[in-house]
């Protein structure tokens, strides 16, 4: 009663109560910078592998805001590989990491993807590029910190915290 009197006052605020939908509780666990695998080489991505832009121009002379991920194109898997080094650098310790691979996509397609452009700026080859395309070579030494050693999800499960406390609320 002490708790519901504070509540009532306004000095305890209690947490906001969430939707009973699954996808709302679950939060999103994908890298910010994440490793692509194309071309059977390693390049390190400036963001999210759904947020990677084309870089063609369009005819208004802007960047095209088109995503590389489309729902009609081939896409590539999340692999775990193990983190190797190049030749001549000291051994990284066996550890695996999460790769975006396209290398069973189509070549066509990895190519496309190397290009960094949609698929319609691939067929339209005479359209100028706006911007570098944004691929930085992977060094597993250099960018240890972009390494994630677990699959990133669509969506990430609750903790058991989380879970106690959902199933503490009325």
């Amino acid at each position: 009663m002490n708790t519901r009197r504070l509540i009532d006052a306004g000095v305890i605020i209690p947490p906001p109560a969430s939707p009973d939908g699954p996808a709302s509780q679950q939060a999103v666990c994908r890298p910010a910078r994440p490793i692509v695998q194309l071309l059977y080489l390693r390049y390190l991505a400036s963001r999210p592998v759904e947020e990677i832009q084309c870089v063609a121009q369009t005819r208004r002379r802007d960047r095209c805001t088109s995503p590389l991920l489309t729902p009609g194109a081939p896409a590539g898997a999340w692999a775990l590989v193990p983190a190797t080094a190049s030749s001549g650098q000291l051994a990284l310790p066996a550890q695996a990491m999460a790769v975006y691979d396209l290398n069973r996509v189509p070549y066509a397609e990895q190519l496309r993807w190397r290009a960094q452009r949609c698929p319609q700026h691939a067929a339209a080859p005479t359209a100028a590029d706006v911007a570098v395309a944004d691929w930085e070579p992977f060094d597993p030494l250099r960018h240890h910190e972009h390494i994630h050693t677990r699959l990133p999800t669509t969506t990430r499960r609750p903790r058991p915290a989380d879970r106690a406390r959902q199933a503490a609320r009325p």
